[in-house]
């Protein structure tokens, strides 16, 4: 499944052409050592925008919120997608 799969030798080979695609373009690596997976190289953005994700989603009162929603839904008190978007077209 994973394209971008390199092994470490030769990550460190074509570093300078990966990471200047991954700083153009964008996209990640997934690199191995020894066939095992050892690290992923994401563009600095990408990384910012992980760690964000993972600064909000260690919030107690979202992690709450999350687990209220989690139980309504088994509950049966979720809605549609498609009933909530022409709910809001009213």
């Amino acid at each position: 499944m994973l394209q971008n799969v390199f092994g470490i030798k030769q990550f460190q080979t074509q570093l300078p052409a990966l990471a200047r695609q991954i700083s153009d373009v964008g996209g990640h690596y997934v690199v191995t050592n020894r066939s095992k997976p050892a690290f992923v190289a994401i563009s600095f953005d990408d990384y910012k925008e992980i760690q964000d994700i993972m600064m909000e989603l260690s919030s107690p009162k979202l992690k709450k919120e999350i687990a209220q929603a989690r139980e309504e839904y088994q509950q049966g008190k979720a809605t549609d997608f498609d009933q909530f978007v022409l709910e809001l077209e009213k």
